[in-house]
């Protein structure tokens, strides 16, 4: 009997699911490498497991499966989830039965995999990206480090379920290493160091670390990125130093993408047009989010203000009802009044406590969603800054080489300076890299189209953050209303009844005392 898998022919009974998952991830009857690797890691598996898996499933190296191998890809698969060597010897024990069911992402993920199939199509929704991961960093107490102190962090990760320590040094590295490696990409920057900082200023540069990781990891390019996946998930001391071992001579996006090659055809042909005009949308858009962003930190600085009031209005009403020199001859309202006072100072300060936590917790929510697109804006005005400092000046100076070379060639002949095909040999060298820097720039130039459509489709940053906002006032007002109606019950006895929907007044005549 043949084996269970001779070449990529399955001899088991081929599940519904199997089909399913061919007929959703397809695209002309064909799943390509990339796809295929994707979908292997939206699974977890680990980089040794999806080689195995794919190499086993195209032999002869095509780049891409059709439906038989497509179908060993998910039977290596499922063999590879429960624990059994990924070999073709793994699935002799299903021939005549079915073969194993991998558990594979939903159908939404398998849907989005399928639109990879056009690399010049965006694949994601706002939602899609923020389902990509979660990640919190969280501020670990305490300085490390005997001469040269320094903060630590855990950084958490929802989606590998990993959770590691990591210094600001290793977020640096991070942040070098990833426009080393995706130079044409969105790379959000990393916020400022100091070597004396003060709590409020490592509180604030936490929040941006953050925001930073979050970014990187909601990235439909970044996220499953060797790199990225070994600093969210590596555990250990020395992070930096590791990553600069591991990853440190790797080449950058446009050597090792398929993708690269094919860049002249993925590319619209009024990409320059439709650039210009993004930029000066985008810099309208930098423009009013960043005022939008200012006026919140004014509302959330305003909000702690009051709360500061708030403490100091209750200590000086304790001041006023702990003063013994104030008896006013011993009047029996007045000692009423002391003893309520002399209690305020800890009530108010019970409410200026739970205004701050409102604050820091929903109101910072909001100013942080604002804050993570400015960040996506500032990373485009960076990005076109590096590929005109890179890629465009490199093509100049190439394409200038090769033109003087021509011009020159026939004074260095009849010199005899140079042998005719030495020079032939060193023209063609130089328009090799011509063709070379040509097609990088069209690469920067998809890279560019693709970031646009990220950056659109996280403009939902925006009614989510204005959402935030609302939903904490609204949390923030039932709450302390709540408050204040408990301090008026306390003081009621002492103060004049008002009947509902009257406004209170006092001896003077009150806020609506109109002169005779």
């Amino acid at each position: 009997m043949a084996s269970a898998a001779a070449g990529n022919t399955l001899q088991g009974n081929v599940p519904a699911q199997y089909r399913e998952a061919f007929d959703i991830v397809c695209y002309d009857g064909t799943v390509p490498r990339h796809v295929c690797v994707s979908l292997l890691r939206e699974i977890k598996l680990g980089r040794p497991s999806i080689d195995a898996i794919y190499d086993s499933s195209d032999p002869r190296a095509t780049g891409y499966l059709k439906r038989d191998g497509f179908y060993k890809l998910l039977a290596l698969t499922a063999v590879c989830q429960k624990g059994k060597p990924i070999s073709d010897k793994s699935l002799e024990s299903y021939e005549g039965g079915d073969l194993p069911v991998p558990t594979l992402p939903p159908a939404t993920s398998l849907k989005r995999l399928n639109r990879m199939n056009n690399p010049s199509e965006f694949s994601y929704t706002y939602a899609e990206l923020v389902d990509l991961d979660t990640l919190d960093v969280i501020l670990i107490p305490g300085k490390k480090g005997l001469v040269f102190k320094h903060v630590e962090y855990t950084l958490n990760s929802k989606t590998h379920g990993s959770s590691v320590q990591r210094r600001y040094s290793d977020f640096e590295t991070l942040h070098e290493l990833l426009l080393h490696r995706y130079p044409y990409r969105l790379i959000p920057r990393m916020p400022p160091k100091k070597f004396v900082a003060s709590q409020q200023f490592i509180e604030i540069r936490r929040r941006a670390l953050r925001q930073f990781i979050n970014l990187v990891g909601r990235h439909p390019t970044l996220h499953n990125d060797d790199l990225v996946i070994y600093f969210i998930t590596c555990s250990g001391s020395e992070v930096q130093n590791k990553l600069k071992d591991k990853f440190k001579g790797t080449m950058d996006e446009f050597v090792i993408s398929p993708l690269g090659k094919e860049a002249r055809s993925l590319v619209t042909s009024d990409v320059h047009v439709t650039m210009e005009q993004t930029r000066a949308q985008l810099r309208e858009l930098y423009g009013g989010v960043s005022h939008l962003h200012n006026i919140m930190d004014k509302l959330i600085s305003r909000a702690l203000a009051t709360a500061d009031d708030l403490r100091a209005f209750g200590k000086q009403l304790g001041g006023l009802g702990s003063n013994a020199q104030l008896s006013m001859g011993g009047d029996g309202e007045w000692s009423q009044i002391r003893g309520r006072f002399r209690d305020m100072p800890t009530v108010f300060e019970t409410v200026s406590d739970r205004s701050c936590h409102l604050v820091t917790t929903h109101l910072h929510d909001a100013f942080d969603t604002l804050g993570a697109f400015l960040a996506l804006l500032h990373a485009w005005q960076h990005l076109m800054e590096r590929r005109e400092k890179g890629v465009l000046r490199e093509h100049q100076a190439v394409y200038t080489k090769m033109q003087t070379m021509k011009k020159h060639q026939p004074r260095m002949q009849a010199q005899r300076s140079m042998d005719e095909r030495d020079l032939k040999q060193q023209i063609v060298e130089v328009e090799g890299e011509v063709h070379n820097i040509e097609t990088r720039d069209f690469f920067s130039l998809y890279c560019i189209q693709m970031e646009i459509k990220l950056i659109y489709a996280n403009l939902a940053m925006l009614p989510s953050a204005v959402e935030r906002l609302l939903h904490g006032y609204c949390i923030s007002h039932e709450e302390l209303s709540k408050m204040w109606r408990s301090i008026e019950k306390t003081l009621r006895p002492v103060s004049t009844p008002a009947s509902p929907g009257s406004t209170p007044t006092s001896p003077g005549g009150g806020l609506a005392a109109k002169s005779s």
